[in-house]
């Protein structure tokens, strides 16, 4: 049985080689420190860290030196197996298929999937804990009953989660919550035998919803991709859980805090920590801002000196121009429009 001091969940590292739109610092290289960060402050305070999913931004087709540094890092600060489920950005369909870089992780055994058959167990100062999973695009369960063990020596095991003081859940879908009613489909309730559920996907940290025993978690995601007031507020955080009792693990790391009871009547504490990262602006290109008026684009030249700017600025998605040109070609005629529209996606190998 594995013994910890508590759990750590890594929510959506995005991790890719490119450095997406608007970005001005060595994203790639950032990203997989924070991760990195993230292990190696698991293992220091005796945390095990389980992984809610979106480990990559894209999911086919991550160069070799990205797939190295990953299992360099999961195996320099975690080791062989580390808990973890697939998200919609891992896998090119709604299921992961061998050439899905993340199923190289799985297969050679750097991720262990969690799910309703094969949870993560163990104990968390002698008190009994299960952790499941469901990946992207799979079904929540209706109610948990615990996973029983195969019949050994003629022997069958009683039911691992009895009498289990806490099971938590980790998931990657779109939960209708408040301050994601845009996407959210999934209504939060009552799953009978599952306390916590712990979900990824959305990338910004929410409040936590009751709902008569089980609790929904948005933990936010460790890496800020995009330039958006949303981002800016962001604070990049991972979720732990520990008991109450326990004030020595991340009591001075902790930027919020939310007290819970099992549904066994267990008290838990859960605390979001802080990951490090630098000021927005320090990271971010600022906005170009196309307001130039009327008579300042007859000739489009406010058009072309914007362009020239953004070029000072440009990222390896091409996400900065693309973005400007959509809010601005409705200037020129439409067949003008879509020429330009045209070459920035052939330029930028955009899908538009």
């Amino acid at each position: 049985m594995i013994e910890k001091d508590g759990l750590l969940f890594i929510g959506d590292p995005h991790l890719e080689a490119r450095i997406p739109g608007f970005r001005k610092d060595d994203y790639p290289q950032v990203a997989v420190a924070k991760f990195a960060w993230c292990l190696k402050y698991a293992r220091t305070n005796n945390l095990q860290p389980i992984l809610l999913g979106d480990l990559f931004h894209l999911p086919q087709d991550n160069p070799n030196w990205l797939l190295a540094r990953i299992i360099e890092t999961i195996s320099d600060f975690y080791g062989a197996g580390l808990p973890a489920i697939h998200g919609n950005h891992d896998v090119r369909e709604n299921t992961r298929k061998p050439n899905d870089s993340v199923s190289i992780l799985f297969a050679g055994g750097h991720l262990r999937l969690l799910s309703e058959d094969a949870p993560w167990i163990g104990t968390i100062d002698g008190r009994r804990v299960v952790v499941g999973g469901t990946v992207w695009g799979e079904r929540l369960p209706k109610e948990f009953l615990g996973v029983s063990r195969p019949p050994e020596n003629g022997q069958l095991f009683a039911d691992e989660s009895e009498d289990a003081d806490l099971v938590a859940w980790i998931t990657h879908h779109d939960i209708l919550i408040p301050g994601y009613e845009e996407a959210g489909r999934i209504r939060p309730k009552r799953i009978p035998g599952i306390d916590l559920i712990v979900n990824g996907h959305v990338h910004r940290r929410l409040e936590p919803v009751r709902k008569d025993g089980t609790n929904w978690i948005t933990a936010g995601n460790i890496t800020r991709r995009a330039r958006s007031d949303a981002s800016r507020a962001h604070i990049p955080a991972v979720v732990c859980v520990v008991p109450p009792t326990n004030t020595r693990v991340v009591k001075d790391d902790a930027i919020e805090a939310f007290e819970f009871e099992s549904q066994a009547g267990v008290a838990w504490s859960m605390r979001w920590v802080r990951v490090p990262h630098e000021p927005f602006d320090d990271v971010f290109h600022p906005e170009v801002i196309g307001d130039a008026s009327e008579e300042e684009t007859a000739d489009g030249s406010a058009f072309i000196a914007d362009l020239r700017e953004l070029t000072q600025r440009k990222t390896d998605s091409g996400a900065g121009l693309i973005t400007y040109l959509e809010q601005n070609v409705s200037q020129f005629d439409a067949e003008v429009a879509d020429e330009i529209m045209r070459l920035a996606a052939e330029v930028t190998h955009s899908t538009q």
